[in-house]
Formats: C-alpha cells, structure tokens, sequence
C-alpha cells in the first residue's frame, strides 16, 4: 500500500489471485465464506506480500474489507453480464444464477437499492471496481496536485459523457443537490482570498454540506473513511467483519507464535540428544581405556641379586 493505504496495483493483483483461487463454492457474498477459507486466502496472501509485524492488524483488516468490496464488485459483474468468467467453476456460476432469480435475493437487491438512494448511507457511483481512494489517487497524478472534495465528487458521480458539450448527467438528484450545496456554501461563506484546500474542501464537507457521518461513513468519501479510520488508530471498530478480521489476525499472530516456539523446542531437543550422544561415547570411550589398561601384562622389576652376581663377575685385568 501507498502512504495513504490505498493499494498498490501488485498488491490488488495478489489479493484478487487469493481470493478468486479459493472461491470455489457459490458464496453469495463475502461474510457468505467460512473463517477458515478467509484465512486461507489472507495466509496465501501473506506468501505473496510482506510486511512489518507491526502492520499485521491493520493489513489483516484491510485485507478483509477490500476482500469484501472486491468480491461484490465481481459477483455484480457476473450477474450483470449473465457470462460466466474463466476464473469462476461452472457449477458455482450455475448455483449462483439459481440464486440471482430468487424471490428473496430480488427483494434483497431491491432494499439495496433504495437505501443507496436515501438521504443517509451509501450512494451509487461511476467508479465500478475502483474505489473512490484509487480515484482520487488518479486524478492527483492528472491535476499535478491533490484534488479538492467536489471535484473527486463530481468525478465519480456524474455519467461520462459522450461529448465535452453534453450537459451534466447526475447517477442520482441527491448528488447533484450535494454538490450544489457544497459550492453554495464556500460562495456565502467564504471570502475569495481564502484558499480552499483539501483539507478545508473535507471539513466543509462533512460538517457543514452532509452533516456529519452515518454509521461511520460520510456520504461522498466512499471507502476514505475506512482509510482514515486506520490511519488514526482503527477507531471505532464495531462491525462484525472487522471484529472477525481482528480475531483472523490474532490467530495468524499466535499460530506463528506456536510454530516458533515448537521449533525452538525441536532444536532444544536436538541438541539435548546430541549432548546426551557426545557424553555416552565420552564415558564409553573412558571404559574402553580402563579395560585396555586392565589387560595389559605388568614388567617385573629388576632383580637386586643379578646386580650383586654381576659384580662378582667382574675381573681386574690390571692386576
């Protein structure tokens, strides 16, 4: 991830991999699949991606988040085109499509819909796959500087137009009202000699045109609001997903914690045998000297007397 935690294109690219290699039943969303597969594709995601141990919760989080998004991202696609993608099993494309027709996922969708078009909660966008953070992030690299709160808005919530000339086609009226407001409010209170900064564009945002956030999330920041939520500390985490990414960490953190101290206790052992081998040849090489010492035959001692008779022996040829 970048310095705002957005992720990077290789970092998108390992987290797809994972997650579309082990979906391999029609789990119609995200909270859908078993912990132990989730944990599966963010321990293969682990093998594709390092990072500082320090991170791990906030990697593991995130992981499950943008796991999330991702996964309904591509479901939607599927179910819009009717066509099934190389990477999805034919009989989870089929169970899904028996699924899509159901009555119950019709009003499940329909609910959906109008609560993206209330006056509180989530909003319908341009954006498709990219988030509103990879948005943003492009448009920096277009402008040559930060992009200021409306204009990311207008960018991802006004339809693309077939000629410069077209007027404005909004996703929704409640965008083109916002938007509206937003500008109304720097002209009425704002003195022209005031920069308006990225910063102060966010603050007016929140505070003065939306009013504040909504179950934690502010109307037009998209996923930034989780982003900031993490960089601040990871403030506020309630949500069964997030409570369930943090318990998926904390097992990772201890299951490399276990796999450490076992093999630390293995190379204990190791060694422990290879003492206790050193000091059975040690003691049984000292036997081996003690029995090769008891064999050996004893010298006699000179004998006193053989001196004795040798000096008699001896003659004085000088007399």
């Amino acid at each position: 991830m970048d310095h705002r935690g957005i992720p990077t294109k290789d970092v998108a690219r390992a987290l797809k991999e994972c997650v579309r290699r082990l979906y391999t039943q029609a789990y119609h969303s995200w909270s859908k699949i078993p912990n132990s597969i989730r944990q599966a594709m963010f321990n293969n995601f682990k093998t594709m991606c390092t990072w500082e141990s320090r991170y791990n919760l906030v990697i593991g989080t995130t992981f499950e988040r943008k796991a999330s998004a991702r996964l309904s991202s591509w479901l939607k696609s599927v179910r819009d085109s009717g066509e099934r993608p190389g990477w999805m099993l034919p009989h989870v494309f089929n169970e899904l499509g028996q699924y899509w027709n159901t009555d119950k996922f019709k009003a499940i969708s329909d609910q959906a819909k109008m609560a993206r078009g209330s006056l509180k909660g989530g909003s319908l966008h341009t954006g498709g796959a990219k988030t509103v953070g990879t948005i943003a992030r492009e448009m920096e690299k277009e402008l040559g500087r930060t992009p200021i709160e409306p204009e990311i808005f207008k960018k991802t919530h006004v339809r693309k137009k077939e000629n410069e000339s077209d007027p404005d086609v909004w996703v929704e009226e409640r965008a083109e009202r916002t938007f509206n407001d937003f500008h109304k409010y720097v002209a009425e209170n704002l003195d022209s000699s005031v920069q308006l900064t990225p910063e102060l564009s966010t603050q007016i945002w929140k505070e003065k045109v939306v009013e504040g956030t909504h179950k934690g999330r502010c109307y037009g920041l998209g996923s930034r609001n989780d982003v900031r939520r993490l960089q601040s500390g990871l403030e506020g985490i309630g949500s069964s997903r997030q409570a369930e990414a943090l318990n998926g960490v904390q097992i990772v953190a201890m299951s490399d914690q276990i796999a450490k101290l076992t093999a630390a206790l293995a190379e204990s052992e190791r060694k422990r045998v290879a003492e206790q081998q050193s000091m059975s040849e040690t003691v049984q090489q000292i036997k081996e000297q003690v029995m090769n010492l008891a064999r050996r035959p004893s010298t006699s001692a000179p004998d006193d007397t053989d001196d004795e008779s040798d000096e008699d022996d001896y003659v004085d040829l000088t007399s």
